[in-house]
């Protein structure tokens, strides 16, 4: 799926080889020739001195165009890659994302989903203690799952030039460019609720949802149906190009306890207001992200066309007794 997509380095080196260079070929000329020698050796000291000032002013650009980014003009936005140059190769129909939203950033790589909080610092993005969810991924998805960890883990340098990011460590560059709208992807299909997201200051945790629940979600027009493993409701969603917002939800009323209460008490607290969200594609499967609206909570879904198939009889909106 690799589209054609512009690749930007920081030049700042550039400038220190040509001064290396200059610096060598004075060292070299002979002292004792004529007044000339002298003059020629002057003029390419110059010329070199001048050459680093330029490489630096254009590292010193770059660099000031990272400090300009700052979170708030990644938040809310997603993005999937277009290019990866260097020791990786993307693998053929998948996709690699990256979505950021209230100082947390989730990524996949056609596998499983990294959540974390980072930092831009310096001019790098930080992401040092990413959770990931924990789906078997054998292969080639298995192998761009571990250097997408270690490339996000690694502190690579940024560019964000409009809508294309641009992240690179030296070895490998990702070009990123921005999500398509997901809005048909999320009405194909039913998603299956597999894992929950929990994001604090202290640490960052994904677990799996006990595969004995059965909760959902069905999207349909502008509006939602979802099941949480005991209560089922539905209610008014607005899709965005990333953002799901959720209107006042209806829900039935039978009181959950134990590990389906968890859930439902989770699904409660993502489902609230403006969320974001993103949708990734890998090994023929379709994986769902929800981030509450202040990047502390999540749910990962599957998608899975046997559930909800009745959430919409006749294209209405689910029926359901009403709640607080």
């Amino acid at each position: 799926m690799t589209t054609g997509a512009r690749v930007r380095g920081t030049l700042g080196l550039l400038g220190a080889g040509v001064l290396l260079v200059g610096l060598t070929a004075c060292g070299s000329s002979g002292s004792a020739g004529s007044g000339a020698t002298s003059a020629g050796s002057s003029s390419a000291a110059a010329s070199s001195a001048s050459a680093s000032a330029s490489g630096s002013a254009s590292g010193s650009a770059s660099a000031s165009e990272s400090a300009r980014t700052t979170r708030s003009d990644l938040d809310g936005k997603s993005f999937v890659a277009t290019e990866v140059t260097g020791s990786h190769t993307i693998v053929p129909d998948s996709t690699i994302t990256i979505a950021f939203e209230g100082g947390s950033l989730s990524a996949n790589a056609g596998c499983n989903t990294m959540v974390g909080r980072y930092t831009l610092v310096g001019g790098k993005l930080t992401a040092p203690a990413l959770a990931s969810t924990m789906m078997a991924c054998l292969g080639d998805l298995g192998d761009q799952d571990t250097w997408l960890a270690a490339f996000l883990s690694s502190g690579p340098t940024y560019t964000l030039d409009g809508d294309t990011l641009t992240l690179t460590n030296g070895t490998d560059t990702v070009v990123f460019g921005p999500a398509p709208s997901g809005a048909q992807a999320l009405a194909a299909t039913g998603w299956k609720v597999t894992d929950v997201v929990s994001i604090t200051n202290q640490a960052n945790v994904t677990s799996a949802v006990d595969p004995s629940l059965s909760a959902w979600m069905r999207f349909q027009g502008e509006e939602v149906a979802f099941n949480n493993s005991c209560n089922v409701g539905g209610g008014p969603v607005q899709i965005g190009d990333d953002t799901l917002t959720f209107g006042a939800l209806r829900s039935t009323l039978i009181f959950c306890d134990g590990a389906s209460g968890q859930l439902e008490q989770t699904m409660s607290t993502v489902l609230q207001g403006e969320t974001t969200y993103s949708i990734t594609t890998g090994g023929g499967i379709k994986y769902l992200r929800i981030m509450s609206t202040d990047g502390t909570a999540g749910l990962g879904l599957m998608a899975d066309d046997t559930v909800g198939q009745d959430a919409f009889p006749s294209g209405s909106a689910p029926a359901t007794s009403t709640s607080g």
